[in-house]
C-alpha cells in the first residue's frame, strides 16, 4: 500500500483529519519499512512544515523505492557500474549550466558592532545601522530602502549632483551592514543599481547613498557576488587582505578569516591590490587571485561555470571532494557533518543543486553516486561508508 504523502506530512504536523489518522496508522502497521520511512520523514519535518515544499510526490516515491530496496540489500556495484550512473547524474544536473553562459578605507572605526561574525548567532537575516540597532530586513523603516522579496532588499537608485564638500558629504551619508547567518543567502541591490548576492556567514558594510564625488566603497567579511553598475567612479571592496577596485564588472570575493582572500572574475577587468602592499595585480576574466595573510598573491585560471549558475540560483560543485562538498553544505544548511577521522571518499565529484532544495535533496544525489552515506539527526549529519 502506497501513501498519500500529503496526507503523511498533514500526520506528522498534526493538521490530519480523523480518517487521514487512522489511514497513515494503518499503512505504518503494515511494514517495518514503512514505520521506518515514517518515523524519517516525522524526525525531519516535525514543526517544519515548509520543507516538503520542494519535494514532488513523483520524487518522494523514488526516495521510498529507495529506501525499501536498500532494506533488502544491495549488491556492491563494481566501479564502471557506478561510474556510468555518476555520468548520467551529472548530465542530467548539470546541463542546465550551460545556457548560463549567455552571457576607500575600511575603518575600524566606523563598522557596527555586528562586524565581529555576529551571523554566527543568527536565525534571520538583519540589518545593522551605523549607531548599532539591529533590524530584520522586514522592520527595516528607511525612505531609500525597500523590502521586494523575503530574501532581497533593495535601495533607491539615486544620482546626487550637487556640488558639496567630499569630506561632509561621506559624514553625512549613513552606513548600514547586512549580516547573514548560516543556512541563508541574501540579495542586495545598492543605492547606484549594483547587484550583490551575499553567501551564507557574511557580512556587508555599505553606505545607504552612493554620492558622486568619491569611490563607491563597501567592505565584506564572507562571500558575494558582485553584478557592478558602470559609472565614471570606482567601486571598491574591501577585505581583511586586500583591496579590489572596478569600474562595472561581475565578480566574486570570498574573504573568510581560515584561508585566503580571493577574488574570481567573470567579466570585466578588477585590480587587486594587498592591504600591506602597493602593487596593483589586473585581473581579466577567468582568474582568479588569492591572497594569504603575508600579503602573497597568486593567480591562477579558474572555470567560471560555478560562478555562473550561482547567479541563477543554482549551487554547482565542480569537481569537488566529499569533504568540499560538505563544507560549502554546513554553510548553506547551517549543519555540522560527523566525519570520524576522515570521510572515506577522495574522488572529485560534478553536480549542480537549486539554492532552494532542501539538504536532504542534496545529500540524495550525493548517495547515489558516491560510497557514502548521510545520517540527518537535527543540525547533526553523519557521514558513513556505504
Amino acid at each position: 500500500m502506497q501513501i498519500d504523502w500529503s496526507k503523511l506530512f498533514s500526520y506528522i504536523n498534526d493538521s490530519a483529519n480523523q480518517t487521514t489518522i487512522k489511514e497513515v496508522e494503518r499503512w505504518r502497521k503494515m511494514d517495518s519499512r514503512n514505520e521506518e520511512f515514517y518515523r524519517q520523514a516525522r524526525d525531519y519535518y516535525k514543526d517544519n512544515p515548509t520543507r516538503n515544499e520542494f519535494f514532488s510526490e513523483e520524487q518522494l516515491d523514488v526516495l521510498y523505492k529507495k529506501m525499501l530496496k536498500s532494506k533488502r540489500g544491495k549488491q556492491r556495484r563494481v566501479l564502471w557500474q557506478r561510474m556510468t550512473v555518476a555520468a548520467s547524474v551529472i548530465l542530467l544536473l548539470s546541463v542546465g549550466i550551460w545556457w548560463y553562459n549567455t552571457g576607500n578605507v575600511y575603518d575600524e572605526g566606523k563598522v557596527p558592532i555586528g562586524m565581529t561574525y555576529s551571523s554566527n548567532h543568527l536565525a534571520e537575516v538583519v540589518v545593522v545601522t551605523e549607531s548599532g540597532d539591529k533590524f530584520t530586513t522586514e522592520q527595516l523603516d528607511s525612505d531609500v530602502a525597500r523590502q521586494v522579496a523575503d530574501n532581497k532588499l533593495e535601495y533607491s537608485v539615486r544620482e546626487n549632483r550637487q556640488e558639496e564638500d567630499t569630506v561632509r558629504v561621506e559624514k553625512q551619508i549613513p552606513r548600514h551592514t547586512i549580516i547573514v547567518p548560516k543556512g541563508k543567502t541574501f540579495e542586495l541591490v545598492l543605492s547606484d543599481g549594483t547587484f550583490v548576492l551575499l553567501g551564507p556567514f557574511s557580512e556587508l558594510t555599505y553606505p545607504v547613498q552612493f554620492d558622486s564625488c568619491s569611490t563607491r566603497e563597501v567592505a565584506l567579511r564572507g562571500e558575494a557576488y558582485f553584478e557592478v553598475t558602470k559609472s565614471s567612479n570606482r567601486f571598491a571592496v574591501n577585505t581583511g587582505r586586500m583591496k579590489l577596485q572596478v569600474y562595472g564588472t561581475t565578480f566574486n570575493v570570498l574573504a573568510r578569516e581560515e584561508a585566503p582572500d580571493e577574488a574570481v572574475l567573470v567579466e570585466g577587468r578588477v585590480g587587486i591590490t594587498p592591504k600591506n602592499g602597493t602593487g596593483e595585480t589586473i585581473l581579466r576574466p577567468g582568474d582568479m587571485s588569492s591572497i594569504d595573510e603575508t600579503g602573497g598573491i597568486k593567480v591562477v585560471q579558474v572555470d567560471l561555470a560555478e560562478y555562473k549558475a550561482k547567479r541563477n540560483g543554482y549551487i554547482l560543485f565542480n569537481g569537488k571532494t566529499i569533504e568540499q562538498i560538505a563544507r560549502s553544505l554546513e554553510l548553506y544548511y547551517d549543519v555540522d557533518f560527523e566525519r570520524g577521522d576522515t570521510i572515506p571518499d577522495m574522488r572529485e565529484y560534478v553536480f549542480s543543486v537549486k539554492r532552494t532544495s532542501s539538504l536532504r535533496e542534496v545529500l540524495d544525489v550525493i548517495e547515489s553516486v558516491a560510497d557514502v552515506k548521510f545520517v540527518i539527526n537535527g543540525k547533526e549529519v553523519s557521514v558513513v561508508r556505504k
